[in-house]
């Protein structure tokens, strides 16, 4: 089937042939561009999608190699479905880790309002209320997962996101409150532990860094919905302190393979 440029109605076959010397007589444009254009047709030439104005430059746009934009585009969404891929793969571990952390934040916020009221003094001290009981929860989920025995290093949210990335919602649930449960026994171990202030000072690094974006993401989005829907608002919490925590998991997933290609 012969293909014609959209904006000077030349076919290529017909006029590969033509030195530089010589004009294209099936060229509508006053300026020939068809030296420039058809002997680029063998190298991979997209002619069957012409943009407006192709021609008028002496260079056809459609040339990826003078389209920057165009691959800068196809870049760009390529991108952007990688990272939700990743987004989706580690969605429902996230929120099976963090389920605990957000769920006492949620209690914390709402008892704060539900109490001193949705004012000026009520929604301040609800945040700190949910935010103090989501560090506890927290900090006792890490407790759980740490090995004092062992020597190992206490576990961020992200790494253990990435350790437990291939099992199901239900499986990091269970697991979640299981280490829970074994941190609070470890609680009166603690204070016991040679090196208390390591311990210490690692679990304040992970609930600065890698929680409290979590955690207040999840209030505010609870608070934003309170007042309308309240039993909207708290799936809704989750769902967003969970993203929070997938997102650079994601993004740093995303790099990697790009790296790699």
């Amino acid at each position: 089937m012969s293909v014609k440029c959209a904006e000077c109605q030349c076919a290529p076959e017909e006029c590969i042939e033509i030195n530089n010397s010589q004009r294209c007589l099936n060229c509508t444009k006053e300026t020939c561009c068809c030296i420039t254009i058809h002997h680029n047709f063998t190298t991979a030439m997209n002619l069957s999608v012409m943009n407006d104005d192709c021609c008028s430059n002496g260079v056809c746009k459609n040339n990826n190699s003078n389209n920057p934009t165009a691959k800068l585009g196809t870049k760009s969404k390529g991108s952007i479905y990688e990272f939700f891929r990743h987004v989706k793969s580690l969605y429902a571990a996230a929120l099976g880790i963090e389920i605990l952390c957000i769920s006492a934040a949620e209690i914390g916020e709402n008892t704060g309002l539900y109490v001193l009221g949705f004012n000026h003094i009520g929604i301040p001290i609800a945040y700190a209320m949910g935010y103090l009981l989501a560090t506890f929860t927290t900090f006792v989920t890490i407790l759980g997962r740490y090995r004092y025995t062992s020597g190992d290093k206490i576990d961020s949210c992200c790494s253990v996101l990435e350790q437990d990335a291939n099992k199901d919602f239900l499986s990091n649930v269970v697991t979640t409150f299981r280490n829970f449960g074994l941190g609070l026994r470890k609680l009166k171990e603690l204070p016991k532990q040679p090196n208390l202030r390591e311990i210490l000072r690692t679990s304040l690094i992970i609930l600065v860094t890698a929680e409290t974006v979590c955690i207040l993401t999840a209030e505010t989005v609870d608070l934003i919905f309170y007042k309308h829907a309240i039993y909207l608002s708290i799936p809704l919490a989750l769902l967003a302190g969970a993203f929070t925590v997938v997102a650079p998991e994601a993004y740093r997933k995303m790099k990697k393979g790009t790296k790699s290609k």
